[in-house]
C-alpha cells in the first residue's frame, strides 16, 4: 500500500500546565489557547469551561494531557456527543426504551467533599463487586435486575484528583 492511499486519525492535543496556585497554561496542538475574555486566564476552577472549548463544546474529540506542577500527568481523552440528528437515527436497545418511557422520576443526590474545583466528577452506578485475579484480571457478570437491588451504590470519582465516594441506595 502506498503511503498516498493511506488516511489517517489525527485527533487534537491539548497540553495544560498547571502552577502551584492553580493557573493554567493551555495548548492545543502546539499554539497558545487563550480563554475567552480580554484579560482573563485559565485555572483549575474553569477546567469543565476549557474542557468544552477545547472540545467546541464536545463536538470534536481531543486528546487533554494535564500536567501539575509537583511533574504528575494526567491524559486523557474528551470523547465527541453525537449530534441529536444522528442519535436519533440510531435505535435504542430495548433496555434503554424502557427507561426512557418510565411515567415517573425519582431523584436522588450524592454529595461529596475533597474533589479538585472545576475538575470533571463521574458518576456510576455499582451493581456488584468482583476480585482480582492472581493475574491482575477481574470478572463480573451483572444481573440487570440487580439495578434496584439494596446492593446498589452510587459513585463519584475525581478524574484528576482520584477522590472516591459511595453511598448505598436505600430502598
Amino acid at each position: 500500500m502506498d503511503s498516498s492511499s493511506e488516511s489517517s486519525i489525527n485527533i487534537p492535543i491539548a497540553r495544560v500546565r498547571v502552577d502551584e496556585r492553580g493557573a493554567m497554561h493551555v495548548t492545543l496542538d502546539g499554539e497558545e489557547f487563550p480563554p475567552p475574555g480580554v484579560g482573563s486566564k485559565w485555572s483549575r476552577v474553569r477546567f469543565g469551561e476549557l474542557l468544552d472549548a477545547l472540545s467546541s463544546h464536545r463536538t470534536r474529540t481531543v486528546r487533554v494531557e494535564v500536567h501539575e506542577y509537583d511533574g504528575s500527568v494526567f491524559t486523557d481523552i474528551v470523547h465527541a456527543t453525537r449530534s441529536e440528528r444522528i442519535a436519533d437515527e440510531v435505535p435504542l436497545p430495548s433496555a434503554t426504551r424502557r427507561a426512557r418511557h418510565r411515567t415517573t422520576h425519582q431523584l436522588i443526590e450524592i454529595r461529596g467533599s475533597g474533589f479538585i474545583p472545576g475538575e470533571d466528577v463521574t458518576v456510576a452506578l455499582t451493581l456488584s463487586s468482583a476480585e482480582g485475579a492472581a493475574d491482575g484480571t477481574a470478572r463480573a457478570v451483572v444481573d440487570l435486575s440487580q439495578i434496584a437491588d439494596q446492593n446498589t451504590e452510587l459513585v463519584l470519582i475525581g478524574r484528576i484528583s482520584g477522590v472516591i465516594v459511595a453511598e448505598r441506595l436505600q430502598s
